[in-house]
């Protein structure tokens, strides 16, 4: 297997043309052995990654979109590698609408999510499917959904080479599966972190979730990987472990806004402070009116 072979890597962008320029989302990660894959603020600035072996490849996460699941996997096939598996980290519509767009263009793909995530998806992703694509003009999202296996084990293999499924852990919403790929140094954060956007805080101001979301920050941070890929950046935003003082820095901003202000409004403007250029910007009324219900 060729997941550290970097000059393998450049020889297959070089060949197929991988490249910003053909798809605004990618950002290539030659050296790690994986291509990252960064939607359009329509699809909420969402990360895919791609894990390259020589021949065949392993995607985490399946964007929103159908236009942005519809991109990834021309990028995929320019790769010339077989798709393997696809792992769903989390319940998020965001991570999981466009999987049907990809099963289409790979049909001997296996699409999985983690045996707990799996089951909660099996209930409600097909009231999720309904609601957000019956509300959008035609096209915008796949016609249909497609619930992931459920995946007992703590990894996937890729050519000899396991990539870790960590246990769930609290992020944006309460149960998320980063993934560690050890002989990479990478660390795919799904959305226990984000860098240069909002974070959805919606679930989190609700459910008092802020203190598990910084601990798993931390754990996550503990790891000590040198590439670190969060679940929503903007494209050319750093994949390292800033994106973990970003996510809590945000976190830090959160509370002492809310903790200052009597209102809605008011939380509002002390959350755009400083905050004006981020991306995401759906995230910010959604999180404002959880944390102030009217």
């Amino acid at each position: 297997m060729e997941l550290l072979n970097r000059r393998t890597l450049l020889k297959t962008a070089a060949a197929t043309g991988a490249s910003a320029t053909l798809w605004p989302g990618l950002a290539q990660a030659a050296a790690s052995g994986t291509e990252l894959f960064t939607s359009d603020e329509a699809g909420l600035l969402v990360d895919s990654v791609v894990v390259l072996g020589e021949k065949s490849a392993v995607l985490i996460d399946a964007q929103f979109t159908a236009g942005n699941a519809g991109l990834l996997a021309d990028m995929i096939a320019a790769s010339g590698r077989t798709l393997e598996s696809i792992l769903i980290t989390h319940l998020h519509p965001d991570h999981i609408l466009g999987l049907p767009v990809l099963m289409d263009r790979f049909p001997q793909a296996r699409a999985y999510a983690q045996t707990d995530i799996q089951a909660i998806l099996a209930q409600i992703l097909g009231g999720m499917h309904a609601e957000i694509a019956g509300s959008a003009p035609a096209g915008v999202f796949a016609d249909r959904f497609v619930l992931p296996e459920a995946l007992s084990a703590d990894h996937l293999m890729l050519e000899g080479e396991r990539i870790e499924i960590l246990p769930p852990m609290a992020g944006d919403t309460a149960l998320i599966t980063p993934v560690h790929i050890p002989s990479l140094d990478t660390l795919i954060a799904t959305d226990v972190a984000y860098i240069d956007t909002h974070l959805w805080m919606e679930e989190v101001a609700t459910t008092n979730g802020i203190a598990p979301l910084r601990a798993s920050v931390e754990a996550l941070r503990a790891i000590g990987a040198k590439t670190v890929i969060p679940g929503h950046r903007k494209s050319g935003s750093p994949n390292d472990a800033s994106v973990f003082d970003a996510t809590i820095a945000y976190l830090d901003h959160w509370e002492a806004a809310r903790a200052t202000s009597a209102n809605a409004e008011e939380f509002r403007a002390k959350l755009m402070v400083g905050t004006e250029a981020l991306g995401f910007a759906f995230a910010i009324d959604r999180g404002v009116a959880a944390a102030f219900p009217s």
